[in-house]
């Protein structure tokens, strides 16, 4: 197998812009480059990830460049301040550099949902390079999505594909979901009816013909299913309904419909008519029962989704980071987000993502003190305040069972005691 894949990071774009930088705080390039490896691409010769990168708030983004051998290129960007930013402009002019130089690199795969890349993909068709995009579902642009080869979704740092917020009729540009808030208005629904609403809207897109049409050849993007269920059920949340994908929610609700769920490794999903197929796509197994709420999986899957986040890695870990940050407390005053993970890679020999996990859960349960309190996390200057192991464990779990009563409304204690046993 040679080498002849090339990967293009739009920094700016995964983090949600300069000026916002809203995901960037739970942003794994690790996670995304997994995902990408699923994909039969060859051996990789490049990788670029473009961004300013003297912003000390993407030092937190430093190990994993250094660990999977990420070539950062430095972009100031052409204006005044740092919203105005090159690097979309930097990473086309280099794809088609590399294409005409580089004639081994067949694949380009571009990590960016910005439509502005639509014109680099057709260009780099020219060339015969294949062009697979890779971004985050709901901030991918529809054309340059259309004009790709393939496409990789990846979940969002902050939840695991988080339907749109209910909108409301004015909201929807596309035909189906108009057609479909003309006919139903928003609701407030208990699990139960939940689930048969789920069911109803499915068996309504497999009634209306602009729906039918897609349902019967290519296959409904299931997007549109998750913001008509958002737009239909108040504060939907298919976590708290006990299910750890949103596909797998689809999986268990479109078993009484008349639409099944199929599927293209690694990550394209779409609905189509249960008597269709489509080339390329397979049936995916359904769900016929919900899944428990009250149980140590559910538990972990809702900590580790959504604001505040919790991933936890072993018990044994947490005591010990937490015992260096007690016993080294002075050193962690005032200091990044990004500084304080590297000085602790540095310092304990544990797994990135498990430091990192931790110093995420201890931050959510209010054991750093965060200056200035309404800033980005990446931004703000971190005070370790626990005064023992003991301290820090109790906010820890105090915080977590906190998040778990707002979401399901009740908690099982003999199922919680497992989460940090």
């Amino acid at each position: 197998m040679q080498f002849n894949t090339a990967i293009l990071y739009d920094i700016e774009n995964l983090m949600g812009g300069y000026g916002k930088a809203d995901l960037l705080s739970s942003l794994s390039l690790k996670d995304i480059h997994n995902e990408i490896q699923k994909k039969d691409i060859g051996q990789i010769a490049i990788q670029r990830a473009y961004a300013n990168w003297s912003d000390p708030r993407l030092n937190i983004l430093r190990g994993d460049i250094i660990e999977l051998g990420i070539e950062p290129i430095q972009m100031f960007g052409f204006g005044r301040g740092p919203q105005k930013n090159a690097s979309d402009i930097q990473l086309a002019i280099d794809a088609i550099d590399i294409a005409f130089t580089r004639k081994a690199i067949e694949i380009f795969i571009v990590v960016s949902g910005d439509g502005g890349f639509s014109a680099l993909a057709k260009k780099l068709h020219e060339y015969g390079c294949m062009v697979i995009g890779c971004a985050y579902r709901r901030t991918t642009n529809r054309v340059f999505e259309a004009v790709c080869d393939d496409f990789i979704w990846i979940d969002e740092p902050n939840d695991n594909y988080v339907p749109l917020q209910n909108q409301g009729i004015s909201g929807f540009t596309d035909p189906i979901l108009i057609n479909y808030s003309k006919n139903y208005t928003p609701m407030i629904a208990n699990r139960e009816q939940i689930f048969k609403e789920s069911v109803e809207i499915l068996n309504y897109f497999a009634s209306d013909k602009d729906a039918l049409r897609l349902l019967r050849n290519i296959g409904l993007n299931i997007s549109l299913f998750s913001e008509a269920l958002s737009y239909r059920i108040k504060d939907f949340n298919f976590i708290a309904l006990g299910f750890a994908r949103f596909v797998d929610f689809i999986r268990y609700v479109s078993t009484d419909s008349k639409i099944k769920l199929i599927h293209n490794p690694p990550s394209d999903y779409r609905l189509l008519l249960n008597n269709s197929t489509v080339k390329g796509f397979f049936d995916v197994d359904p769900i016929t029962e919900p899944p428990k709420i009250h149980s140590l999986e559910n538990y972990s899957v809702l900590l580790s989704k959504g604001q505040p986040i919790f991933r936890l890695p072993s018990r044994e870990v947490i005591l010990g980071i937490s015992h260096y940050l007690v016993e080294n407390k002075v050193e962690f005053q005032n200091m990044l987000l990004g500084d304080i993970l590297d000085r602790l890679e540095i310092k304990l020999d544990y797994e990135q993502s498990d430091i990192k996990g931790c110093l995420f859960s201890f931050v959510s349960a209010r054991c750093f003190t965060q200056e200035p309190e309404d800033g980005k996390l990446s931004e703000q200057k971190l005070s370790f305040l626990p005064q023992s192991s003991e301290q820090s464990m109790n906010m820890l779990q105090e915080a977590m069972f906190i998040k778990l009563k707002e979401l399901l409304g009740e908690v099982e204690e003999s199922v919680f005691t497992e989460i940090i046993s």
